[in-house]
């Protein structure tokens, strides 16, 4: 089970998403978490978060690590580094290489759409490169609908696989019988898997 998190927006709890990923199915097989690249370090950083939540952990260090806290086109143009697909895909190789017998919960920066630069390249096709299937995570509250339900439309556009749809915050069953519905995907609140109510 190689995993790629993403969500419908910033702060939407995909780094305690991947945690409890992590802490939930790594007693089955060897699972490390891995953020290729990551923004806001100057604040804190989600690798440390997820080392934190589930201690030894298999953690490398990102691809690519800026330090304001914005969208990552931004923030790797104000420090001169271009995000490149092919470096982080080499950088994935090696961490496969090294941990052969993981699989890995690897955690988005943003939404499928995210710019990684300046020209346009987005979230959606660092995950096609990746080849991981998608789980996406979303808040459980109003709006969290129709925010979902564009954001499996925008990866269904573009043939990913999706494995799923995390609904983080206080459970809300009819948000989740909606996106079920319409949205043709299996739900889950975060909860499940602390009670071990989703196999993946």
């Amino acid at each position: 089970m190689t995993l790629f998190v993403a969500g419908t927006d910033t702060g939407v709890g995909k780094t305690v998403v991947s945690a409890l990923l992590v802490a939930r199915y790594g007693g089955a097989r060897p699972l490390g978490y891995w953020k290729p690249v990551a923004t806001g370090a100057a604040d804190e950083r989600d690798r440390t978060t997820v080392e934190v939540l589930v201690p030894g952990v298999t953690a490398p260090a990102e691809a690519y690590l800026f330090a304001d806290p914005v969208s990552p086109h931004l923030a790797a143009r104000r420090e001169g580094v271009p995000i490149e697909l092919a470096r982080i895909a080499a950088r994935f190789a090696e961490l496969r290489a090294v941990w052969s017998d993981h699989a890995w919960v690897i955690e988005g920066a943003g939404g499928l759409l995210v710019p990684l630069d300046d020209a346009g390249t987005l979230q959606v096709e660092l995950i096609r490169q990746l080849a991981a299937p998608l789980l996406l995570v979303a808040r459980s509250t109003l709006g969290t609908i129709n925010h979902t339900l564009l954001s499996l439309e925008a990866a269904r556009r573009r043939s990913l696989p999706v494995a799923g749809v995390v609904l983080s915050g206080r459970p809300n069953a009819d948000n989740r019988e909606a996106i079920e519905l319409f949205g043709g995907v299996p739900v889950v609140d975060s909860g499940a898997f602390l009670v071990g109510e989703w196999d993946l």
